[in-house]
């Protein structure tokens, strides 16, 4: 199968794709790569450092590294994902791990909750990041029906075709592999508040009850199918490598996939799962563990590690991450006790750190106090394993050398310990 490339735009992802799998190749990598095993199977050597979310269109016309030369919109997506890698590489001293592949996803459809999603949009600048103000398209109980259980299929000739594109453009440089789904993630109610309007899903828990549960009967179950659907179909992805579990860094473990797994048809058993409730930050721990966590633990039972939470203050629920099945990871937010959170555990967990990306966003960057914080969360861990990763960054207010300094000075204190 021919491609008809522009030669001039095919010759500029073919070099990035070069100059990327060089730096993949690297024994560098591979230390990395050793380093998240030990700290995720909880013998940690020092903390890990990650940042992502970044406002990479501030700045992508002002650096040359990363201004995109191509027309044509496929090339473009691809070119502007390897210039970012290559640029994370070279510039932003972090462990993100850089590999020598291309990974095609398999064209999956069907799979989705079904519910159009109802919202004004405001932008803001020229930042990623946008206003939403969600219409409720889901309030009361008939409505609960618009969540579809999925019928999953997987467009086969796509999946060729998309691999067969891309082994064509730089498969002599790059590997490239078709994957399915490598991690899961329980979002539930990420969604429901944008169905049903953030105040009244809040004011649902008291004053519908009833209604609630069922919303959030109808949507694990959902959830479960499609779990169902993909390992029964032999869709899920090998477990490494992967990038990102849950809201934190990277999964690479030992422990994964488990011992008696079919590399051919994995499990979600062989994989990270996680959950979160982003919206319970001020919800009861008994409400919470009522309309969350005993439906969220229906999905994390089924994975053979768990990952919780996100910008959600969990240190007055640390009796519920006790009933996390598998439970490894846990969010540590911008508005975490870190000290009450250690206090408050029964046991090891990686604290995933989340520093507050509101500095990049001040008039005047206070790298000093990025540091002293991230020192305190340090101190405050004891003997936690830690990551640290910088994320939700809404602005750099244009300035990439906001990046570049926090990533060295977070990866110094990380060696200093």
């Amino acid at each position: 199968m021919n491609y008809s490339f522009d030669p001039k735009e095919k010759d500029i992802i073919r070099r990035l794709a070069g100059e990327l799998a060089e730096i993949g190749s690297s024994a560098e990598q591979q230390e990395k790569i050793r380093a998240w095993t030990a700290l995720n199977d909880l013998k940690p050597e020092r903390p890990m450092v990650w940042i992502t979310e970044i406002p990479w269109k501030e700045v992508e016309n002002k650096i040359d590294e990363l201004r995109p030369q191509c027309q044509d919109e496929t090339l473009l997506g691809i070119e502007r994902k390897l210039r970012r890698q290559l640029f994370t590489a070279r510039h932003l001293e972090c462990d993100e791990v850089i590999y020598p592949r291309f990974d095609a996803g398999l064209a999956l459809e069907n799979w989705g909750y079904g519910v159009e999603i109802e919202e004004d949009q405001i932008a803001q600048g020229d930042s990623h990041v946008q206003s939403h103000h969600f219409k409720p398209v889901i309030q009361d109980f008939e409505d609960i029906e618009k969540i579809r259980m999925p019928e999953v299929h997987h467009n086969q000739a796509e999946s060729e075709r998309r691999l067969a594109f891309h082994r064509e453009l730089f498969g002599d440089i790059l590997s490239v592999e078709l994957t399915g789904p490598r991690r899961q993630f329980f979002n539930g109610w990420d969604n429901v508040v944008r169905w049903t309007g953030v105040t009244e899903a809040l004011m649902d828990l008291a004053v519908r009850p009833d209604y609630v549960h069922a919303l959030m009967r109808r949507l694990t179950d959902s959830m479960l199918s499609r779990l169902e659907q993909f390992e029964r179909q032999g869709l899920l992805g090998y477990p490494h490598p992967v990038q990102r579990v849950g809201s934190g860094a990277a999964g690479f473990t030992d422990e994964l996939p488990a011992p008696d797994a079919d590399p051919e048809h994995i499990r979600t058993m062989d994989q990270w799962g996680g959950a979160t409730a982003q919206i319970f930050g001020e919800v009861s721990p008994e409400m919470h563990e009522e309309f969350a966590l005993q439906y969220e633990n229906e999905v994390m039972s089924r994975c053979g590690l768990n990952y919780y939470g996100c910008c959600e203050p969990l240190h007055g629920k640390m009796h519920l991450m006790a009933k996390v099945p598998r439970l490894r990871k846990i969010s540590i937010s911008p508005w975490c006790d870190v000290a009450k959170a250690v206090a408050n555990a029964d046991k090891k967990y990686v604290f995933s750190h989340k520093p507050n990306p509101a500095i990049m966003a001040e008039d005047k960057f206070n790298l000093e106090r990025a540091e002293e914080d991230m020192r305190q969360r340090l101190r405050q861990s004891e003997d936690m394993p830690c990551e640290f990763v910088l994320k939700d960054i809404s602005t750099i207010c244009g300035d990439i050398e906001r990046l570049i300094s926090w990533c060295r000075m977070a990866s110094r204190v990380a060696r200093e310990g």
